[in-house]
């Protein structure tokens, strides 16, 4: 009788050992297959887009995304995605790391893991031009959002008033906003001097000042992976000490872009 209690607890701790080296280490298994698969969307330049005479996927995103890959020593692989099924691809092990336009909320943090920043933006109100003084003008009015983003709970926060009406994508918001269906459009400050810019709306949208908010965006990884998560900071440290952080928002959103912004932030763990 002891020996096959023996052998049940010897055979149930292999199943337990087995299930911890199963699950433990996605680190490991990156190397092996020596590919990162990176989930990015593709609608928001200049994050990530289609290059018209390439057809290549380019962006700020997509270029940290290979940056992460090289320092892990393996190949970039990339998966276009919505910012709906962001999260969902990461927890269903379809991508191994989230390089999409991801800002840190508490909400989003007790469904996966962040890295360290590799982003800062501020959030902000655009509006036609001479009909709102400043952002707080906005109490009560139609603003637009995209949906399932995280300027949602920080618009619901400093102008709880808001009307808030959600679009499926970036684009489908401000041309709400052009053609007067809502008062506002709240995004990320690069994202929407794009959009002003490139649509040739400087005479008729500005943005409000000042910013609803200023997010820290991370590189998004499933929980319970600790040496990754570790690794991806590591190599986030090691871009930015190498310069090669500067260089990638000189590259999309530094003065000689239509951007013209100066990076005034580092990479650095996200404060919850």
């Amino acid at each position: 009788m002891k020996l096959i209690k023996l052998l049940s607890c010897t055979t149930a701790a292999a199943a337990l050992a087995g299930v911890g080296a199963a699950h433990a280490d996605q680190l490991a298994d990156v190397k092996a297959k020596g590919v990162l698969t990176c989930a990015v969307v593709s609608s928001l330049e200049p994050f990530a887009y289609q290059d018209t005479n390439t057809r290549d996927v380019v962006g700020y995103d997509v270029d940290y995304c290979k940056a992460v890959a090289k320092q892990l020593g393996v190949k970039p692989e990339l998966k276009v995605v919505s910012l709906d099924a962001r999260i969902p691809e990461l927890t269903q092990n379809r991508v191994d790391i989230l390089a999409a336009v991801l800002g840190y909320n508490p909400a989003r943090a007790e469904q996966i893991a962040f890295s360290k920043s590799y982003f800062v933006s501020n959030q902000s109100v655009a509006a036609k031009k001479g009909v709102y003084k400043q952002r707080d003008d906005m109490a009560g009015k139609r603003i637009a959002t995209i949906k399932g983003s995280s300027n949602i709970p920080i618009i619901q926060k400093v102008i709880p008033t808001a009307q808030l009406v959600s679009y499926d994508d970036a684009p489908s918001s401000f041309t709400a906003l052009v053609q007067g269906k809502v008062d506002g459009y709240v995004l990320s400050e690069s994202l929407m001097r794009r959009f002003i810019a490139r649509l040739g709306d400087e005479g008729n949208i500005e943005v409000l000042s000042p910013p609803v908010g200023r997010e820290s965006w991370g590189l998004g990884m499933r929980k319970g992976e600790p040496a990754f998560v570790q690794a991806v900071d590591n190599a986030l440290d090691s871009i930015e000490k190498s310069g090669e952080a500067q260089q990638i928002f000189n590259k999309w959103m530094g003065e000689g872009t239509i951007y013209k912004m100066k990076r005034d932030f580092k990479t650095e763990k996200i404060a919850g």
